[in-house]
């Protein structure tokens, strides 16, 4: 049973804040619930009241700023993204991954918001937008702030964010002129026993820039950037980036992995070794056809 509490639903952020502040520290941010309110049956969390964020317009939408930056709402569900035409035109790898979140249930619930700030470390989202250098916008009564993922991310179930802010939307940069973005994982329950990202960026047949992360493996998702390294300056064709991939592999053994119900700390890296090289061909096809 869930313990009993009153349910605010503001239609302006100034009230939510106001809300909140009332609550002297009993009440929590609501968007979809599909984790919290599993914390609060569980008897691991009670508050007396609870904030609905859905109606405040700040936390909706999706669109694509002049600059072609994408910007999604916090409020906005997985479900929402999966279907989102803007989405799928900007950033099709969160598309697909959006469309494996977990079940249909959770997909139609569950928000991008809720999601990024329970920090729970086998999930989706937060692995694909680091490596995409995503930015995230939070808001208080005291004013707003922005972070990058790695900076809102400190530990398993913990944020940056403060209990009086709300996490607004995220910001993710365009993808340039010869650059692709793909996402892969291993899935063996509804959550990811280990997930990679990659984006990278093709100039002139080479392999320019990257940026790989990896998530489920270790506390929170985290860049690698000897992977990373190992695919700058490869050439950008399935023969002359093997030993890239090879070596990109190579440097998930030195991860500080953790062992679950998924799998050991070596079974583990070794699925990040065949995701990486995955993720890569995929995000390197993409970077192709934007050349």
């Amino acid at each position: 049973m869930i313990p009993a509490f009153a349910l605010a639903r503001p239609d302006r952020l100034e009230a939510a804040f106001e809300v909140f502040e009332r609550a002297a520290g009993d009440a929590a941010w609501y968007a979809g619930g599909t984790e919290l309110l599993q914390v609060m049956k569980m008897g691991l969390a009670r508050f007396g009241t609870l904030v609905d964020l859905k109606r405040l317009p700040e936390l909706r939408g999706i669109s694509v700023g002049a600059d072609g930056t994408l910007t999604i709402g916090a409020a906005t569900t997985h479900r929402e993204i999966e279907r989102s035409p803007v989405v799928r035109e900007a950033l099709p790898a969160l598309v697909r991954l959006e469309a494996h979140v977990a079940n249909v249930r959770v997909r139609n619930q569950g928000t991008l918001g809720g999601n990024l700030c329970f920090a729970e470390p086998h999930s989706d989202p937060a692995t694909l937008l680091l490596a995409c250098a995503a930015r995230l916008h939070l808001a208080g009564a005291r004013g707003g702030r922005e972070l990058g993922v790695d900076e809102f991310l400190l530990e398993p179930f913990v944020t940056a964010r403060e209990a009086d802010e709300i996490l607004v939307g995220v910001a993710i940069p365009p993808a340039a002129v010869g650059e692709g973005r793909a996402y892969e994982k291993a899935k063996f329950r509804e959550r990811p026993a280990v997930s990679v990202a990659v984006r990278l960026r093709v100039a002139d047949g080479v392999i320019t820039d990257a940026s790989v992360a990896v998530g489920s493996l270790t506390d929170i998702p985290v860049r690698v950037d000897e992977a990373a390294n190992a695919l700058r300056g490869s050439a950008a064709d399935p023969d002359g980036v093997e030993d890239a991939l090879a070596s990109a592999a190579a440097a998930m053994t030195g991860l500080d992995a953790i062992g679950d119900l998924d799998g050991s700390p070596d079974y583990k890296r070794h699925l990040a070794g065949v995701l990486v090289r995955r993720a890569t061909t995929a995000a390197l096809s993409e970077a192709l056809g934007r050349g």
